[in-house]
């Protein structure tokens, strides 16, 4: 039971006090229970006193789906700081820049030996920026249409309301099995990672999603819950729709009797891809959610026990969220069934705010109105939400959002090139893959593995182009810019690489 509404610390502190002797987390090859949790972060908060941290200070908190991550992220919150979470594998140039971005002074890394647990980061000693204060919990960062992740920041009041809120309509219980493939670097990550904690159950961390390995643990034992975005859904349904080992693996979840709920999230879920899951195991549930880092995430659920007769909506707003309908750049109005505009929420767990943006922060919060850049309609029969686009297109990408200019911005200084555009290519498993379209600068002659290297080494790892094409000049449209609907099709009509030996 979430009683605490107020910081995330106190929910977590009072888990572990009331189920202390439980399991809370398992990975890596250790199980920590609720009490050996907070030993933990005990010990990460006295490296960060001893660091020098100061209350209201943001730290990077480098995370991968380790037991050590939860407890970093509690040591920082108790410390009264604020978590910006970084993925372990992100290059070095990453994690500058979210330093200097945040003025995080610290990096946390609970995996590391006691005497190495905090580092300076090397930022400038500059102030943080004016939205973080010890009421902050965390920075999101989120790709917006400048190219420019946006980092969103996020108080203790709204995560915890939010978690408060999902509670009403998907009850997390104690005891909850929970498998974790999802990062702490995504919100997604974070609320079903902390509503499991909170509520008393054991959340099992998985460093990657493969499908094969999922399946293979999933099978193994009870498991009440995953979550998970429709990208690896569709790689779920391929290996259930094997010949040779689907029907025997089919028979082995059944066996096990999980997942319970299959949680998706993070980008429309197909109604055929969802269909085919609950055909293919009919005691698995599946909740389908819909939210944004900007609003705590989970703003409408379509539960399981409606799922089967609304698949392919986002169901209805959950506690506290109300929804309205733009047409293009008019004011949000009540929404009229069957008829489409940008969805607009209003929710007492909106982000503090972009952060250093307050311009950005205006823009998209218009009269306590959030535009969420999504086209949306109410289904007359029903009135469920269903959603039918985005009003401004970023490449999806396994349900992570990229901004083709943040694709771009590394390669403007690379040698080798003379322009560039990112774009979107349709991919059956993970929705689109991010391919860059490239005209070499005179003289040069770089080739396709070389760039996605440079693109390694300065962006993360699922930005990184998996196709690089070169053309002679970027398409133009008609009034002279870029058209990037025509550097789409010339990526996607272009052979691959088996074609292309061929």
């Amino acid at each position: 039971m979430i009683t605490d509404h107020e910081r995330l610390d106190a929910l977590l502190a009072g888990a572990c006090d009331r189920f202390a002797d439980r399991p809370a987390l398992t990975g890596g090859g250790r199980t920590l229970t609720y009490a050996a949790l907070a030993d933990e972060a005990a010990r990460s908060r006295a490296a960060l006193a001893a660091a020098g941290h100061r209350a209201a200070g943001p730290v990077v908190v480098r995370v991968g789906n380790d037991p050590a991550d939860l407890a970093a992220q509690l040591a920082v919150w108790q410390a009264r700081g604020v978590v910006v979470p970084v993925h372990r594998s992100s290059p070095d140039a990453v994690l500058r820049e979210t330093a200097e971005r945040t003025g995080a002074r610290l990096v946390l890394d609970g995996t590391r030996p006691a005497g190495d647990l905090v580092r300076t980061t090397g930022a400038a000693s500059a102030p943080a920026p004016r939205e973080l204060d010890a009421r902050q919990a965390l920075v999101a960062f989120t790709s917006g249409t400048t190219g420019r992740p946006k980092g969103v920041v996020l108080s203790h009041r709204a995560l915890a309301g939010k978690l408060r809120a999902i509670q009403q309509v998907l009850p997390f219980r104690p005891d909850d099995q929970a498998l974790q493939v999802l990062q702490l670097n995504f919100t997604f990550g974070q609320w079903t990672s902390l509503l499991t904690l909170a509520t008393g159950g054991t959340l099992h961390l998985l460093p990657r999603f493969h499908a094969p390995a999922v399946l293979a643990r999933l099978a193994t034992g009870r498991t009440d819950r995953i979550a998970v975005v429709p990208s690896m859904l569709r790689l779920v349904d391929r290996e259930l729709s094997t010949p040779d080992s689907g029907p025997r693996l089919r028979d082995a979840l059944r066996a096990s009797g999980g997942p319970g709920t299959w949680i998706t999230g993070g980008e429309p879920l197909p109604a055929g891809l969802g269909r085919r899951l609950r055909a293919a195991l009919p005691g698995s549930g599946i909740a389908d959610v819909y939210g944004l880092s900007e609003t705590s995430t989970s703003d409408f659920v379509l539960p399981p026990d409606r799922y089967d007769t609304a698949a392919g909506t986002i169901g209805r707003p959950g506690p506290g969220v109300e929804f309205r309908i733009a047409a293009g750049d008019g004011p949000p109005l009540p929404a009229v069934p069957g008829t489409t505009g940008e969805l607009c929420l209003r929710t007492p767990y909106l982000m503090t705010g972009y952060l250093d943006d307050p311009a950005a922060t205006g823009a998209a919060v218009d009269g306590g109105w959030l535009r969420t850049g999504d086209l949306a309609v109410v289904r007359p029969a029903d009135g469920m939400v269903e959603l039918v686009g985005r009003r401004r297109q970023l490449i999806s990408r396994g349900g992570v959002k990229i901004a083709p200019l943040e694709v771009e911005r590394p390669y403007a200084d690379h040698p080798g090139t003379a322009g560039c555009l990112a774009v979107g290519v349709p991919d059956p498993m993970l929705g689109e893959r991010v391919h860059l379209v490239c005209v070499p600068a005179p003289g040069a002659d770089p080739t396709e593995e070389e760039l996605r290297a440079h693109g390694r080494l300065h962006l993360e790892p699922y930005h990184v182009p998996e196709r690089v094409h070169f053309v002679s000049e970027l398409p133009l449209g008609r009034t002279g810019k870029t058209d990037r609907a025509a550097a789409a099709r010339l990526a996607a009509d272009a052979p691959d690489r088996t074609e292309a030996a061929g």
